[in-house]
Formats: C-alpha cells, sequence, structure tokens
C-alpha cells in the first residue's frame, strides 16, 4: 500500500473512532441522581481516552437498547472524577458496575466485557 493510500486510511479510521456512537457520561451529582432513580443502571467507569472503554461503548449503547426503559446505561469518567471514583473502588478501567433499583452495587466486571456475558450477568442479577 502507498504511503498517501496508507495515510487515507488512517484518517478514515481515526475519523469513525471520533464518531463513534457512546452512552451518556456522567458528573458527579448526575451519579447520584441516576442511582436514585429506580432503576436498574449500568455505570461504566472509565475515561474518553481509554481504548478499552472506547471498545466497549457498542456494547453499552447496544445494552441501553434493549433494556430500553428498564435500566440506564451511563459512563462516569474517572479521569475527570478521580475523587468521586474513589467511593465505588474502582481500581482499573474499564469497570462495569451494576445497581439495582435501590441503587445497591450487585454486579462488578474489570476490563472488556463480552456483550454475551455482560448480559449474562444482568439476567443473573435480575435484569431481563
Amino acid at each position: 500500500m502507498s504511503a498517501p493510500r496508507f495515510s487515507a486510511l488512517i484518517l478514515v479510521v481515526s475519523a469513525a473512532l471520533s464518531a463513534q456512537v457512546t452512552v451518556p457520561a456522567l458528573d458527579p451529582a448526575g451519579l447520584a441522581e441516576t442511582l436514585k432513580s429506580g432503576k436498574w443502571t449500568v455505570i461504566e467507569f472509565g475515561g474518553p481516552t481509554c481504548v478499552p472503554c472506547r471498545q466497549m461503548q457498542s456494547t453499552l449503547v447496544d445494552l441501553q437498547q434493549q433494556f430500553g426503559t428498564r435500566a440506564l446505561v451511563r459512563n462516569f469518567y474517572i479521569t475527570e472524577h478521580i475523587k468521586e471514583a474513589q467511593a465505588y473502588q474502582v481500581m482499573a478501567m474499564p469497570t462495569q458496575v451494576i445497581f439495582d433499583p435501590r441503587g445497591k452495587e450487585v454486579a462488578r466486571h474489570i476490563g472488556a466485557w463480552p456483550k454475551e456475558a455482560f448480559i449474562a450477568a444482568l439476567a443473573k442479577a435480575g435484569l431481563r
């Protein structure tokens, strides 16, 4: 592949990644409000430049679409809210935490989570 074609390919891939659809990111007040919503909640604790976090976005978007109004799927960027993230004992990015409708943590996973395993964990926790 010639240098100009390779450069064009890199630009296309970069544009696709930057245009990637994501679930909404919360600030600390939004996180607290979401956990009091009375809905199942999935929070991915990560960062906007974390590669595995970005890779998880399509799965998170799919989960939000699948569960609709029964669940909220959101991001919380620990890179922007380090102090607040400590309360959730996040040790690595990404960390996905499932909260029941009372806001109680019922499951946790560190790293990229395959969609099928994620759905199985949600079902085991009680969200169907």
